[in-house]
């Protein structure tokens, strides 16, 4: 089952996002509500996309996204300020809130097959070990 991690710090929003996700048939990590407890539970568990806010609760959730990209993990920003994305994130998938619950999964369905198809076209290692050239 495909495990989606959601960061939000607003109880409200946290549950919204995870009933969303639930009822679409994803397994929800989380809610992590702080960037120490998300890079705590990156450690320890495998997630295959991140919803992520952009603002917990005073802190910016930018040393997330760069772990995140160190796994090769997506992931999809979600603000009610995107003048808050920095310049090097821009070209990230980005749902502005308030959102509509169809345009954050079809959303989720967009990046989800994107990486899929990204993970299918990558090269495989050699069956015999050996290295070209």
């Amino acid at each position: 089952m495909t495990r989606i991690l959601v960061v939000e710090d607003e109880n409200f929003l946290a549950m919204e996002l995870t009933w969303i996700v639930e009822d679409a048939g994803y397994s929800v990590v989380g809610p992590e509500r702080s960037v120490a407890e998300t890079s705590k539970m990156l450690a320890w568990n495998k997630v295959d996309l991140a919803l992520l806010d952009i603002n917990i609760g005073g802190e910016m959730v930018f040393p997330v996204s760069k772990m995140l990209d160190t796994l090769g993990v997506p992931f999809v920003f979600i603000t009610s300020n995107s003048a808050l994305v920095p310049a090097e994130y821009r070209h990230r998938p980005l749902m502005t809130k308030p959102f509509r619950p169809q345009a954050l999964l079809a959303l989720i369905q967009r990046v989800l097959v994107e990486r899929a198809a990204a993970l299918c076209s990558a090269p495989e290692p050699s069956a015999s070990g050996d290295r070209p050239g």
